[in-house]
């Protein structure tokens, strides 16, 4: 075999090996880019329910005020409804601040991954103070639905619509909780397999 001939086979190897590195690349970059799209699919679903959760919570804040005030429940009663879903909301608007200024993901996701294990922090220990105090809550109500408000005749009603509410209400909260967990999870797995490959 002569020189030429070796030098030529040479550079084919080496153009295959140049070819083949730069589809891996590309693959590489496809894939990143796969799951980036992925990771901000989740993010927007988990920023558009909390989104959703804060209108909710403004729009029940105004609704019991001005019906606790319309059946005569106590001002203590009221204020303390007021206060209780005014702090679950501004709890979700602050739990939810960061990632709802994070429209694209950074090149460095250590700031975004930070904020996922905060948020799931802070959703695991979410239930321990709101399951208690809506007990709380509840148990209040219905003695003021029984004993305190003067439509006496209705409390029977009102008792049952409290009953269907909070059930239904809770059965919502607990499946959008045990979801947004979920897809915390699912994202902090997608944003470890992207650190892993870089």
């Amino acid at each position: 075999m002569d020189n030429n001939s070796m030098y030529n086979e040479l550079d084919s190897m080496k153009a295959q090996m140049n070819l083949l590195k730069e589809k891996l690349e590309r693959q590489e970059i496809v894939k990143e880019q796969h799951l980036r799209k992925a990771i901000k699919g989740k993010l927007d679903e988990i920023n558009r329910t909390a989104v959703r959760m804060i209108f909710i919570g403004l729009f029940a804040a105004i609704y019991c005020l001005w019906m606790q005030h319309y059946y005569g429940y106590s001002v203590y009663m009221q204020a303390a409804t007021l206060v209780m879903l005014l702090v679950c909301t501004a709890a979700t608007y602050l739990q939810h601040k960061n990632l709802l200024k994070a429209k694209e993901l950074s090149a460095d996701l250590i700031k975004e991954t930070y904020d996922l294990v905060k948020l799931r922090r802070q959703y695991a220990r979410w239930l321990w103070f709101a399951v208690p105090v809506v007990l709380l809550w509840l148990l209040a109500m219905s003695y003021e639905t029984l004993y305190v408000i003067p439509m006496r005749g209705i409390g029977l009603s009102l008792m049952i619509g409290m009953a269907v509410g909070a059930l239904i209400g809770g059965i919502i909260g607990l499946k959008i909780h045990f979801r947004t967990l979920g897809k915390i999870d699912a994202m902090l797995a997608q944003i470890r397999e992207l650190t892993e490959e870089t």
